[in-house]
């Protein structure tokens, strides 16, 4: 039987850092934590069930995926950490005939035992009793307890915990508490984002696998797909389109036992890959079409970006006129897919970049960036390990984009200068990556706060560099964290940040490499004593993954 969640010593992890929190005037007194569970939701004005996902910091202190359940955790202070007394109490929902017509029933109160790590277990309508009678047990029957702020969607306490005179009920230290808690993960939190990542990482290869089985049916096709406009089909299992890559991603997961994702996939071909949040997934291949110029067939300018739901955009200020589409100016792509499975509560979040058309193979300019996205992942995570500060892997993932561009002939002149021009931030305006755990971005309150130690470097470079950082501290031993560097072509963000008045872009060159839309590739690693384990393990190596695609491996 497998170890229960350790719900206990998660516990005793926030109640370490409420220490640190709680005023010493406070301290003598009885605490207790108050968290409930995620309710059942349902779409507006009907009684059907949105999906279920439980509130993440009280899944913490549980590891129960159930809705409606409330966890009651007693405590005092003593003098160390070792002398702290914790009387941890989860409140689970009773079976309700007229509810379990619809729904599978909440665990009995025996099932539960086998289940949860508590100390005792009760059904929620004895709730209140308990409450009354843990704070008449305190002595001086003071409680102060600590509950997470109201300004935020968690859910509602019960109304019995306003009504107790002997309560005081604050939200100043818990939420600051569990996200510092929270940061660092223990081996049962690692093991379950594993188990995610492996999952997810099996359905990422099984789609570029489905790839691979029709890429040379593909290559040899005049127009690309043929079975969604009504003509002839290749095969009634070709991935034509991004939903249907989506699909194929989520099945893969189901059959591998996830039940849910961790995040909406975001599977972006061609020019929309540019587009870092793209959750459309709703096009056909060719899903770019190359435009010109009304009248002018030897004019070719940059590819429309940020297409979604049947509409484009310009690719930027200089080039506006009106536009006509022909439909066989279709070139090889990328199809970008950032999607990761849960698994028990915990999130994986994995993105490959892959080639589509060209018998699987990356195009010239498609492989060029895609090698220097790649470099730049591979030198951050070498370089990754307890101590070192975010903000410098970041900026030595900018640093290495740049050499890059320098070598492609898209960029001129002086490196340092390059950089300090900000100019990169139009071409990777993300931050590296992010904490992941019980969310995909985990603990991103806490980790984005500027830290004290903030290296000398990110003050002498531009701010913008780092505007979109979800981490702004050195990091630790058990951190989980993604390594996902980019480099994009999108229209928007060029045009925002100088990239085409720049006299470091020599714009001839870039404009060679604006159909590629963009490449990221993502993985997730976790901090170790003296570096970093990689926990994804779909391959990433070009080579590899040209190899699936074409159907050679």
């Amino acid at each position: 039987m497998a170890a229960k969640y350790p719900a206990r010593a998660h516990a005793h992890k926030v109640i370490k850092e409420l220490a640190k929190l709680v005023p010493e005037d406070d301290r003598a007194k009885m605490h207790g934590i108050f968290l409930q569970a995620s309710p059942t939701l349902y779409r507006d004005d009907t009684d059907r069930e949105l999906p279920f996902h439980q509130e993440a910091n009280f899944n913490y202190l549980t590891g129960v995926i159930q809705p409606s359940c409330s966890v009651a955790i007693f405590f005092a202070f003593g003098n160390d950490e070792s002398s702290v007394n914790v009387f941890h109490n989860l409140f689970i929902p009773p079976e309700d005939p007229a509810e379990t017509m619809w729904s599978v029933p909440p665990p009995s109160l025996e099932q539960a035992g086998h289940l949860f790590e508590s100390d005792n277990i009760q059904h929620t309508t004895s709730l209140e009793g308990f409450l009354k009678s843990a704070v008449s047990c305190a002595p001086d029957a003071e409680v102060v307890l600590h509950t997470l702020p109201r300004t935020m969607e968690y859910p509602a306490l019960p109304s019995i915990i306003g009504d107790m005179k002997a309560l005081t009920i604050t939200t100043d230290h818990l939420f600051t508490a569990l996200h510092i808690a929270r940061t660092t993960k223990d081996e049962a939190e690692i093991e379950r984002i594993r188990e995610a990542n492996r999952i997810s990482s099996g359905a990422h290869e099984t789609v570029m696998r489905e790839l691979g089985k029709f890429a040379a049916k593909r290559a040899q096709a005049s127009i690309f797909s043929k079975s969604r406009t009504g003509k002839e089909t290749l095969d009634q299992w070709e991935i034509e389109s991004e939903a249907d890559a989506e699909a194929i991603f989520v099945a893969a997961c189901r059959r591998m036992g996830a039940t849910t994702q961790a995040y909406l996939p975001i599977v972006a071909s061609g020019s929309r890959a540019s587009t870092l949040h793209y959750v459309c997934n709703d096009r056909l291949f060719p899903s770019t079409i190359i435009p010109r110029k009304a009248g002018d067939t030897s004019f070719t300018p940059p590819q429309l970006a940020r297409g979604c739901c049947g509409t484009f955009a310009p690719t930027h200020a200089h080039e506006t006129s009106p536009i006509e589409f022909h439909a066989k100016s279709f070139s090889p792509q990328v199809l970008l897919i950032d999607a990761g499975c849960e698994w028990q509560g915990y999130a994986s979040d994995i993105t490959r970049t892959i080639p589509i058309g060209n018998g699987g193979k990356f195009t010239k300019e498609a492989g060029e960036i895609y090698d220097l996205v790649l470099k730049m992942q591979k030198e951050c995570e070498s370089l990754l390990k307890p101590g070192v500060h975010w903000d410098t892997l970041h900026l030595h993932a900018h640093n290495t984009l740049i050499h890059g561009f320098i070598r492609l002939g898209i960029f001129q002149g002086d490196a340092e200068a390059i950089l300090q021009s900000g100019v990169t931030a139009g071409l990777f305006p993300h931050g590296l990556g992010h904490s992941l755990g019980l969310d995909v971005h985990d603990s991103r309150q806490h980790l984005k706060s500027v830290h004290l130690d903030i290296p000398k470097t990110s003050t002498q470079t531009p701010a913008k560099l780092y505007a979109y950082l979800r981490i702004r501290r050195p990091l630790a031993k058990g951190m989980v964290l993604t390594i996902e560097p980019g480099c994009y072509f999108a229209p928007q963000l060029m045009d925002e940040h100088g990239v085409w008045d720049s006299q470091y872009v020599n714009k001839e060159v870039l404009r060679r490499y604006i159909g590629v839309g963009g490449v990221r590739i993502e993985d997730v690693v976790v901090v170790t004593d003296s570096g970093c384990e990689n926990l994804t393990t779909v391959g990433r190596e070009r080579s590899w993954i040209e190899e699936v695609c074409s159907g050679v491996a």
